[in-house]
């Protein structure tokens, strides 16, 4: 469909027309999804390519790293807590110290805590069954009212919107 097509008035008014719609809009959604296909085959060449550029650089520069490295550790640097540097002119070479990191599972971890007392430590989040408590409600989108539909009490924290109304095509 096109401006001409809108614009000349058309109508759809018979099956026929109906059938002509789906089919162009098929098409055109055909269409769309060979262009995304075609985008997504071109990403993953870029991903692919661009992780070969990675390698390359890593390959490339790992020797005079190694190198820098070794110097560092032969000239007086400037030390914190968490790493040491030297300042050159045309950079700073910078050496991380090693440090402890954690990979947390957090079900287990809240389990041993309950578990060994420290329930203290454990973070308790409140939050509303909303799937239970939606079966309970009745709203105005007008006002944006909302009330328990079985007692009319009144509910603070929701306010009842109208959604727009959808149309879809299922394709054969």
């Amino acid at each position: 469909m096109n401006e001409e097509t809108e614009s000349s008035g058309f109508m759809i008014d018979s099956d026929e027309k109906a059938e002509w719609a789906i089919r162009k809009i098929k098409e055109a959604q055909d269409e769309h999804d060979r262009l995304i296909d075609l985008i997504d085959r071109e990403l993953e060449k870029l991903d692919s390519r661009r992780e070969e550029i990675e390698k390359r650089l890593e390959s490339d520069t790992a020797f005079l790293k190694g190198q820098l490295m070794s110097y560092m550790r032969g000239v007086k640097c400037k030390e914190s807590k968490t790493q040491d540097s030297y300042q050159l002119l045309s950079g700073k070479l910078i050496r991380k110290k090693p440090a402890v990191d954690y990979e947390v599972d957090a079900e287990a971890l809240t389990k041993w805590l309950n578990d060994n007392g420290r329930e203290d430590l454990v973070q308790i989040v409140a939050k509303p069954k909303w799937g239970d408590f939606k079966k309970l409600l009745a709203g105005d989108a007008e006002s944006g009212a909302v009330v328990i539909a079985g007692t009319g009490e009144a509910v603070d924290g929701v306010k009842a919107v109208e959604t727009p109304e959808k149309f879809n095509i299922k394709f054969n």
